[in-house]
């Protein structure tokens, strides 16, 4: 067709409205569905699906739409979509609209959201049609729904045990829950951690977890701590001396290190979770083994003694000997050589004595013990052997101390 019969037409068209509306319907518009394509820390993407039939036997041209988002009622954002596509006669055809924005500039516009965990709102639709007499209808859609708003990660400590404990140092192994909140998945957020003795922090370290926490789901994270006594002992003298020392583990996130925007929120509302777990450390203190003295029980032609060790233990829990073996000689005699049978036990914080009963019948050796005990002379000494301990305490490892001990002391 050329111009002029084009013109021509469109002149016999619009000198009769009433023959243009017998020729062409209007298109029905519906609103299909409203969905989320996609949501994050930084925004939700919203689809609106709108529904346009076509119920002529030609093709009309596509709708433009304009759009409005309301959210509590008040107007937040809008936009519009033009299209140059058209739709086939008789026929029904979906139209996407894209409605995306940000939940940084949701919460600038909207402080009071901060500390809810969804928000109303609207969505309202013009749609208009580029065909003659309906250029100035308007075909209004509206939908109402919940968005659901970010939640800071929720953490939560774990078990914290001791792992391992020597006299070097110990390692305590601490473990974090980190629950996710929000319908979307979230990458584990990284963790900064100090801890501290008695006050005073010794170390400083980071760790972040792998992978990314479900919707709704909870992830763990483990963290090792380890420190050397050298430098608990510089960071506070007393602790040698007290047995055991408090302890302090911060664990801490930066929310905007998961894309939590950050921007809308007022730097004194603390927009740095922290978690505080106290607790003690033992300071283990070596067990001091010293001989105190011969205590004598019988004398006669056999001579009974008891030899005295004692063990001062200044820990803050008790220990079991597990083995005592010894060699004990007095003035260069062999008096007593073997391993001792049921020890006692080591008492907690305190001094325990060892005692074990001897008999002397050589003869040689009383007589010469009769001189000592008339006259009051001192004897001369050594003991030499070996104890190991194994302390009452989760993950403190069997401990052996060499006996090397000599003197002089009087029988008493």
């Amino acid at each position: 067709m050329n111009r002029i019969s084009f013109l021509l037409l469109a002149v016999l068209v619009l000198s009769s409205c009433q023959s243009f509306r017998s020729v062409v319907e209007e298109p029905r518009v519906s609103l299909n569905s409203v969905s989320i394509a996609g949501i994050s820390f930084s925004g939700v993407d919203l689809v609106v699906n709108v529904d346009v039939e076509n119920p002529n036997n030609f093709s009309i041209p596509m709708p433009n739409i304009d759009w409005e988002l309301f959210v509590n009622t008040a107007s937040f954002v809008q936009g519009s979509l033009p299209n140059d596509k058209s739709i086939r006669r008789r026929a029904t055809a979906t139209l996407a609209l894209p409605v995306s924005f940000t939940y940084e500039g949701l919460f600038r516009s909207f402080m009071s959201l901060i500390e809810t965990k969804e928000a109303a709102y609207d969505i309202a639709l013009g749609i208009t049609f580029p065909i003659p007499l309906l250029t100035d209808k308007v075909f209004n859609l509206a939908y109402s729904g919940v968005l659901p708003l970010p939640q800071l990660p929720v953490l939560s400590p774990g078990q914290v045990r001791i792992s391992r404990v020597d006299f070097t140092g110990i390692e305590i192994t601490s473990g974090v829950n980190v629950e996710n909140p929000n319908a979307f998945p979230i990458p584990f957020p990284k963790l900064d951690w100090d801890y501290s003795v008695n006050g005073i922090p010794v170390i400083r370290s980071n760790f972040a977890g792998a992978g990314d926490i479900a919707a709704g789901a909870a992830g763990a994270a483990l963290i090792t701590v380890s420190m050397a006594y050298a430098d608990i002992f510089r960071a506070v003298e007393t602790a040698r001396n007290a047995g055991e020392a408090r302890s302090n583990l911060l664990l801490g996130f930066n929310p905007g290190d998961i894309g939590f925007p950050l921007a809308a929120l007022d730097n004194n509302r603390g927009v740095q979770s922290i978690l505080n777990i106290p607790g003690t450390i033992p300071i283990l203190q070596m067990p001091v083994l010293s001989f105190q003295g011969i205590t004598r029980r019988a004398l006669g032609r056999t001579m009974e003694f008891t030899l005295n060790w004692e063990v001062d233990n200044r820990n803050n829990f008790a220990w079991d000997i597990a083995e005592f073996n010894y060699n004990f000689r007095v003035n260069n005699n062999q008096w007593a050589q073997g391993l001792m049978e049921n020890p006692p036990r080591v008492r907690a914080g305190g001094r325990t004595l060892i005692p074990l009963n001897v008999t002397i019948s050589a003869p040689a050796i009383v007589a010469e013990l009769v001189t000592i005990l008339n006259q009051g002379f001192a004897v001369d000494f050594t003991s030499t052997g070996n104890m190991s301990f194994l302390p009452d305490f989760p993950g403190l490892e069997r401990i052996n101390i060499p006996m090397d001990l000599s003197g002089s002391t009087r029988i008493r």
